[in-house]
């Protein structure tokens, strides 16, 4: 399921043309001939011929990653701009992921393993996990065993594989500090990216952070915390929206009355929703 979403998630963005010309010299295309991805430049000139499953744009580092099908298996490859291979599809990757926020580091998964690569088909990070996430302020969620920790770039393990389930850690919060949600026993809590856990495995769905602000679910109703793990908006409500400068709560989702609180959990106001 987990390479199944990554690929459906590559798939469309491959099919959108939101990209900025001067930045890509080659724009993928779908062939109504064959379905199949290929490359054409500015002038819609065909450079590298229709013949891949999914394709991404060429970015900064001039390569694309291209995959084929063959029934329900995916098989990935990294081409440049004259569609030469640089990582042939010969080497058995079964997911490649060059969006990382490292440069020249390369997510793949082989033989349902997930490591790093770089375009020289060095390993940089083994292909030992059961699932990795990319690294954000030098750290990525990773799976082994059964449970998920997160690890740096030198494959140290930074925060114990503990964890039930837990994502990438989020954008630096106004502390300075980056948080995530994560699961144990089906309750959900967060730590931040010293590794300490902010707030207890009490909740039954949360948000990431938001100027340092997090809306988390405890039974049927909606809160929200801040980075203290601290409720500063109590559990009163069916919907919230952590927006800019407020937070808006309205205690029925159709309700037309909104309740306002600033960022520090003070009731500000209640207000009348706005008829569309």
């Amino acid at each position: 399921m987990k390479l199944l979403l990554y690929i459906l998630l590559l798939t469309i963005s491959f099919d959108s043309y939101a990209q900025e010309p001067e930045k890509i010299e080659l724009f993928t295309f779908r062939s109504r001939e064959n379905g199949k991805i290929g490359y054409m430049n500015k002038n819609n000139k065909i450079v590298i011929k229709p013949q891949y499953a999914t394709g991404t744009y060429f970015e900064n580092n001039d390569y694309a990653a291209v995959s084929i099908k063959n029934g329900k298996t995916y098989k990935f490859a990294v081409i440049d701009l004259k569609g030469n291979y640089i990582i042939p599809f010969e080497e058995g990757y079964e997911l490649i992921s060059l969006n990382t926020e490292i440069e020249n580091w390369i997510l793949v998964v082989k033989n349902g393993k997930w490591g790093y690569i770089n375009y020289k088909k060095e390993i940089l990070i083994p292909l030992d996990y059961d699932n990795l996430g990319h690294f954000y302020g030098n750290l990525a969620f990773a799976q082994k065993n059964g449970k998920y920790g997160f690890i740096d770039s030198n494959n140290n393990t930074i925060i114990d594989f503990q964890f039930d389930w837990t994502i990438n850690f989020g954008r630096i919060q106004p502390d300075g500090l980056r948080y995530v949600k994560v699961q144990k026993e089906s309750k959900t809590g967060y730590i931040n990216n010293k590794g300490e856990l902010i707030a207890p495995y009490l909740y039954d769905s949360a948000k990431p952070f938001f100027k340092g602000v997090a809306v988390v679910k405890k039974g049927k109703k909606y809160g929200c915390i801040n980075t203290k793990g601290k409720v500063i908006v109590p559990f009163n409500f069916e919907f919230i929206t952590n927006y800019k400068k407020f937070i808006i709560a309205q205690k029925e989702f159709s309700s037309e009355n909104e309740y306002y609180y600033n960022r520090q959990g003070e009731f500000i106001r209640i207000a009348t929703k706005k008829k569309k």
